[in-house]
């Protein structure tokens, strides 16, 4: 499937995992950066790099260790050039995967998470998109502004770069299915749904013509 649909811009996997959970296979050099890490980061990536390798191994047949996976902590998850590409986030209680044949980026928040919606607004995000939530009820600025925050993470991944350097560059206008990096000149396009307690935003190419996604739950 791998070799014979790399190249179809509508493949598209999502995939959503409790947390906490069982923790499935990671290969020995994964094994040894669990070691290195405090405890609870070592145990996230275990689990994340072992939900990682299970949904590959279940789309290509192939066992979970020998997926050619590099996924170093802190880093973006790497395939061997060939099988696609692959993103991953968490929060406090679930883990979101995504696989595309192109370039993609994923975020995941809780819908109940705690934040100053307009503080964090002012901070990170444009003239514009301030307007944006000034008429707004407190409840509907934050819907607005975590719906806003989850887009432009994605589309940070998408672009491989820094939150710090580029959470602030990246704007989206509320509805639009695009969203635009204002120094790089990058577009993506994206979109954010609701699953249950959380939000969630993928960042494909821009030419993607995926339908809208369906996230299955593992």
């Amino acid at each position: 499937m791998i070799t014979t649909q790399i190249n179809n811009k509508r493949v598209l996997g999502l995939w959503l995992f409790l947390m906490p959970s069982k923790l499935l296979p990671i290969s020995s050099e994964e094994k040894k950066w669990v070691q290195k890490l405090a405890p609870s980061r070592g145990l996230i990536y275990h689990f994340s790099r072992g939900c990682l390798r299970h949904v590959m191994s279940n789309i290509t047949g192939l066992g979970p260790l020998d997926i050619p996976l590099k996924a170093d902590p802190g880093e973006p998850p790497l395939l061997a050039e060939g099988w696609g590409n692959i993103s991953m986030s968490h929060c406090s209680d679930a883990l979101l995967i995504g696989w595309s044949s192109g370039k993609i980026g994923v975020d995941i928040e809780r819908k109940d998470r705690e934040f100053q919606a307009y503080k964090l607004s002012k901070r990170f995000f444009t003239q514009y998109e301030n307007y944006e939530i000034e008429n707004l009820s407190p409840c509907q600025a934050k819907d607005l502004v975590l719906k806003r925050w989850v887009i432009k993470e994605a589309a940070v991944k998408w672009q491989r770069g820094k939150i710090a350097n580029n959470i602030n560059q990246w704007t989206w206008k509320n509805k639009s299915s695009f969203a635009h990096h204002k120094k790089l000149g990058h577009k993506v396009k994206v979109y954010e749904q609701n699953y249950d307690q959380w939000t969630y935003a993928i960042a494909l190419d821009e030419d993607s013509i995926t339908c809208k996604p369906i996230i299955c739950v593992d």
